[in-house]
């Protein structure tokens, strides 16, 4: 049947849910070929099905149009505008509209579509479906997508018009909501830790800046500082005024040195600086970056205690055929003072292994030229003896670390880009600091250092200017707080 164009009005519901209101290809459809559908309009003339078509016709000038009038009850109504949608292209936005409309009347009618027309069928199985299922069904989305979606709306519902924007898919806003919920339920909780140590959220502070400037901290406060500054020109971290993309050597030794001054200014008389550094080659050519860093150091006054070479055990391969292939790095230890620093070496010692050699040597047991005499007896350490300065460790292959939340929020691991092994930082820290003291990272990154700090009963306080890895870190070091 025709109808007056003017007696028709859209439903009341329809812009409720639905947000979209282009009509542009609709009116280029409908001047090419014509309608091709009738409207679909309920006993008062308010559209159930069509409302685009409808003002698409309004705005070519027609007078009549083609409708179909069904009887519907005024509670099936949400049913049949949904049903009668379900092949539009709609927003995550307008989906979550559907859903929260068929809830509440599945709510109210115990998922029983009994009343209704053949338009509906679902296969015979309208009695057998639950809602949540019918609510999928309708709305063509799949369950797991359904919930995803309510939750991002509870939690984190600013996130949905980046959805309807193709910033970002359903299943990545459900995850970075499950880690907000995570997050925020670690954060309240406040345990007790021994030997008066303070709750959790004063044991560890992570600033998102630069730390060229580290006016939240006083002179001389700090008493150890590890930490792994960006490599040069290896990895671009996302962040602007980042260091390590300079071009020029020069100029990334210079920001460097910006950061280690402020370093040397907050670390006490007697604290220790460890640098994790490692070399680049450019055209071909290494660079000797770790050196030319340590040389930079030496310049400004710091003292330089030892080179430690860090061997990589197990290495990724290189496809070099004219060199060795790299597995080592360098760990540069330094004090503000050539002999006045705490340094504890009898909790680092390793254990002696069978027909090694004792550190320490009576001289009745040494020749005039200081030979060492063979199979004569000598003096062990009972707790063990110094170590070398090399440290052998496995390296992170694949370049992530774990936040051990993985289970919580659907995610084994969050990617960073550029991780060394807590192991790495055990030794350091523990002959270098006593338990309670504030350990520094001015380069935080995934919050190693301060995992380890933590896990050994020191403080820690970190700078990183990438807002990504700053909540990577408080959920890592906030985990460790967690008994």
């Amino acid at each position: 049947m025709q109808i007056d164009i003017s007696k028709l009005s859209h439903h009341p519901l329809n812009s409720l849910i639905y947000t979209s209101s282009s009509i542009d290809q609709l009116i280029v459809s409908i001047k090419s070929v014509g309608m091709l559908e009738p409207l679909v309009i309920n006993q008062n003339n308010q559209i159930i099905s069509g409302n685009r078509r409808f003002q698409a016709l309004k705005s070519l000038g027609l007078d009549k149009v083609e409708v179909i009038r069904k009887n519907i009850k005024k509670e099936e109504e949400p049913l049949y505008l949904i049903h009668y949608n379900k092949q539009r292209v709609k927003k995550a936005s307008e989906i979550l509209n559907e859903i929260k409309t068929l809830r509440e009347y599945y709510g109210n009618h115990q998922g029983q579509r009994t009343d209704l027309d053949e338009t509906f069928s679902t296969n015979g199985k309208s009695g057998s479906l639950n809602s949540s299922e019918l609510i999928s069904e309708e709305v063509g989305m799949k369950k797991s997508n359904l919930y995803k979606l309510l939750y991002i709306d509870k939690e984190w519902p600013e996130t949905i018009k980046l959805i309807d924007d193709g910033k970002i898919t359903i299943s990545q806003a459900y995850v970075e909501a499950k880690r907000r919920v995570v997050f925020k339920n670690i954060s309240k909780k406040r345990p007790q830790y021994r030997n008066g140590i303070p709750h959790h959220s004063d044991l560890f502070t992570i600033y998102n800046k630069s730390s060229a400037s580290m006016d939240e901290l006083d002179d001389q406060s700090v008493d150890m500082i590890m930490t792994s500054p960006p490599y040069f020109r290896q990895r671009n971290y996302g962040v602007e005024n980042q260091i390590g993309l300079e071009k020029d050597l020069d100029d990334y030794l210079d920001n460097l040195m910006e950061v280690f001054d402020e370093c040397y200014r907050v670390l006490n008389k007697k604290g220790s600086l460890f640098i994790v550094i490692g070399d680049k080659y450019v055209d071909g050519h290494l660079q000797s970056v770790p050196h030319k860093v340590a040389i930079r150091m030496m310049e400004n006054h710091w003292i330089q205690r030892n080179c430690i070479v860090w061997r990589k055990t197990n290495p990724k391969p290189e496809a070099v055929q004219n060199r060795f292939t790299t597995c080592t790095e360098f760990i540069f230890f330094f004090t503000k003072h050539k002999s006045d620093y705490y340094f504890d070496i009898d909790s680092i010692r390793d254990p002696y292994k069978g027909g090694e050699l004792s550190d320490v040597r009576s001289p009745r047991h040494h020749s005039i030229k200081g030979d060492f005499k063979v199979n004569t007896p000598v003096f062990q350490n009972p707790n063990g003896k110094v170590p070398k300065d090399f440290f052998d460790t496995d390296i992170i292959e694949t370049s992530k670390v774990s936040t051990g939340i993985g289970k919580d929020i659907g995610l084994d691991d969050i990617e960073h880009g550029a991780v060394y092994p807590t192991e790495l930082c055990e030794k350091p820290i523990l002959s270098t600091t006593k338990e309670g003291d504030l350990v520094l990272d001015p380069f935080c990154g995934s919050g190693t250092t301060g995992e380890v700090s933590l896990k050994y009963g020191r403080r820690f306080v970190g700078y990183e200017i990438n807002p990504n890895y700053v909540e990577l870190s408080e959920m890592r070091l906030n985990r460790s707080c967690i008994s």
